[in-house]
């Protein structure tokens, strides 16, 4: 059984692939400790919750209580309400509370509906000004984007979905091949400046979906007015033979008929999606000068996240985005291959032993680099 998005109590699984909820409450409470530092009186914070019991709910909230300890060394006055992860029911809790309480800071809410629902049960009661409540959310879903950048919430938490791995997953395990049993996925914030790109892509994602869908349905209208027209000659010849000849110049026009309708109404729509197509060749050359800037410091001990983004004057959260993009991987994930690649390349061409290749390339032990080279490679690293 493979566990996808949200872990499962027991060990009773073959794999799981999701975000490290817990990791999405620390976050929350690195944002809240950053919302007191900017509030001049002790923060008087709402939490949002999910479904009382489970795994999200359960780990989040402990991220952020332990984190908020760490930080602060005490706690902010904290008051958590049950939104059972839907829109409505965190207006209806958060509307109440606000109804008898008017010192509210901050809210928390444990995914982005519920943080819109709050967001509208703070406009809609009385003693709270347009921004007087700060809300974060998590998930990073296309309505907790606009909600960001229409200024609704603040900003969210989120983890890229694997649906990918998942099925790559699922195909190591039936072939039975090695396979990572444990995948947490990278964790991070979108705010108000990462939302507002994200938003644009997904959209034009979207636009690009629709656009191309109508030109499919179009020359697919087309098709089937050329068969239909292929089978009314069918049984017009068969029907009547001596009208065959004046039937196959009937079909011949209406074919050129259909072949200028279609070289005028749908190539024009095909050129636009292929122009779309062309716009993304410009993340061929990033990816391109990505792998010559990580093969040029496979060597070097600082390459990292942060050692990419300074390199290439890029944002932590843009150089992740571009770099999933563009390799379906995390930075990390995406050095650690390239160093393994690397590390072949070594043992089949040099005299280097296993242990010094590990050393060379970083590794922080020979073990930890064998069990990636087997995980990657499929077999311990040797000489052929």
């Amino acid at each position: 059984m493979i566990v996808a998005d949200r872990r499962v109590s027991g060990n009773e699984w073959t794999a799981f692939i999701g975000g490290d909820n817990y990791k999405v409450g620390i976050l929350q409470a690195e944002w809240i400790s950053k919302v007191q530092s900017e509030t001049p009186h002790p923060l008087h914070l709402l939490e949002v919750c999910g479904l009382p019991g489970s795994t999200p709910a359960t780990k989040r909230h402990k991220g952020m209580i332990d984190r908020l300890q760490e930080i602060d060394g005490h706690m902010p006055e904290i008051t958590s309400l049950q939104g059972h992860w839907m829109q409505q029911d965190a207006y209806d809790v958060v509307r109440a509370y606000l109804l008898e309480h008017k010192n509210i800071d901050a809210i928390v809410a444990q995914n982005d509906l519920m943080a819109i629902g709050a967001a509208e049960a703070v406009r809609d009661s009385r003693g709270y000004g347009a921004g007087s409540v700060r809300i974060m959310g998590v998930d990073g879903i296309l309505t907790g984007l606009r909600a960001i950048v229409d200024g609704k919430i603040e900003c969210t938490a989120t983890y890229q979905s694997r649906g990918d791995l998942v099925i790559e997953t699922a195909a190591h395990i039936l072939n039975g091949e090695p396979f990572v049993r444990d995948t947490v996925l990278e964790t991070d914030m979108i705010d108000q400046g990462a939302a507002d790109p994200m938003l644009m892509q997904y959209l034009n994602r979207l636009h690009d979906l629709e656009t191309f869908k109508i030109v499919q349905t179009n020359a697919d209208s087309r098709w089937q007015q050329m068969m239909a027209g292929r089978r009314l000659l069918i049984a017009g010849v068969i029907v009547v033979g001596v009208l065959f000849f004046l039937a196959l110049g009937a079909l011949l026009w209406m074919q050129t008929r259909i072949q200028k309708e279609i070289k005028r109404d749908i190539l024009p729509q095909l050129e636009d999606v292929q122009e779309a197509i062309q716009l993304s060749k410009r993340d061929e050359a990033f990816g391109e000068r990505l792998r010559q800037m990580v093969d040029d410091h496979l060597t070097d001990p600082n390459l990292n996240v942060e050692f990419l983004a300074g390199k290439l004057q890029l944002s932590r959260t843009q150089i992740f985005r571009r770099v999933k993009a563009i390799t379906g991987k995390g930075p990390l994930d995406y050095i650690r291959e390239r160093r393994l690649e690397r590390a072949n390349h070594l043992l089949q061409t040099t005299d280097l032993t296993v242990q010094q290749v590990a050393i060379e390339l970083c590794f922080s032990s020979p073990g930890y680099f064998t069990k990636c080279y087997k995980a990657y490679f499929g077999h311990l690293p040797s000489k052929q």
